[in-house]
């Protein structure tokens, strides 16, 4: 081979050097705008992530500031007030089963049972074993009339919480409205044998003993009550009808006139100043 031949060689073999090192360099770059605008994507979608995770949780924490300003109106008694500010936690936190909860007290307050039951309901299925949800709609369906489903959610209730003396109390009350005495007297038993002091357990129970005729044990429960919570009306007036029929006079009208000082219910003070009335006729 000539020596001219070698050398033309030389440079073809240099220029496809050059064309690999071309090619090399592109596709490096290639690669590399490639995975540049892959990091960018990724990096964009984790801040996107990030900013709503970031605003999820801002709305929670205002959920939770205005759920907690919605419970001091509950507190004040400011019922319609507090209603529309949990309408507005739902609607910020629809997953949470506690605002349902706290709307359903209030419309219980405003005497609107059918949403309450509505909203116990959601509260329920959410949180099936919370019992406060099931005695809320208890107390809401007694309210309705539907006493039969109201001891059914009690008795839910009781089944999560066996150690909640109010629980039989109410439901104590509920078998005796029904008529179903012994069952009443069961509840109300354990629910003084629970917690001795609670006023509606021995209200209750005292308003089942004077039903069945167990006079001397109604006043003791009534009494009981009275010492317990001394500003509390309804004992006075269950008292002082059941002395006055045993001819019990002036214990009876002290009662009675204790219970009309308290009372703001129209229709049971009316009561209470007639049977005073007839006391002083004899």
């Amino acid at each position: 081979m000539s020596l001219h031949s070698r050398t033309l060689g030389q440079v073809n073999h240099r220029r496809r050097d050059r064309r690999a090192l071309w090619w090399g360099v592109l596709g490096g770059g290639v690669v590399f705008v490639v995975v540049l605008l892959i990091g960018f994507w990724v990096t964009a979608r984790q801040q996107e992530a990030a900013r709503r995770v970031a605003e999820e949780q801002l709305q929670v924490q205002q959920a939770q500031v205005l759920q907690a300003a919605a419970l001091d109106q509950l507190d004040a008694g400011h019922a319609e007030t507090a209603a529309k500010m949990l309408t507005q936690v739902i609607t910020m936190t629809p997953a949470e089963s506690e605002p349902y909860y706290y709307r359903a007290v209030a419309y219980t307050m405003l005497e609107r049972y059918e949403e309450a039951v509505a909203d116990f309901d959601v509260a329920v299925q959410a949180n099936p074993h919370w019992a406060l949800p099931l005695a809320g709609r208890a107390q809401a369906h007694a309210a309705l009339g539907d006493l039969d489903a109201a001891i059914e959610d009690y008795s839910k209730a009781i089944n999560l919480e066996p150690g909640e003396a109010a629980l039989y109390a109410n439901r104590g009350q509920l078998y005796h409205q029904r008529g179903k005495l012994q069952q009443a007297a069961d509840d109300l038993n354990m629910a003084v044998q629970l917690a001795p002091d609670l006023v509606a357990a021995r209200f209750n129970r005292g308003v089942l003993l004077y039903a069945l005729g167990k006079y001397e044990e109604a006043i003791a429960d009534f009494g009981h009550a009275i010492e317990v919570a001394p500003e509390n009306a309804p004992p006075y007036l269950n008292r002082g009808l059941i002395l006055a029929e045993l001819g019990e006079v002036e214990a009876a009208r002290a009662d009675l006139q204790k219970f009309i000082s308290l009372s703001d219910n129209a229709e049971w003070t009316q009561l209470a100043i007639q049977t005073l009335a007839e006391l002083d006729e004899k």
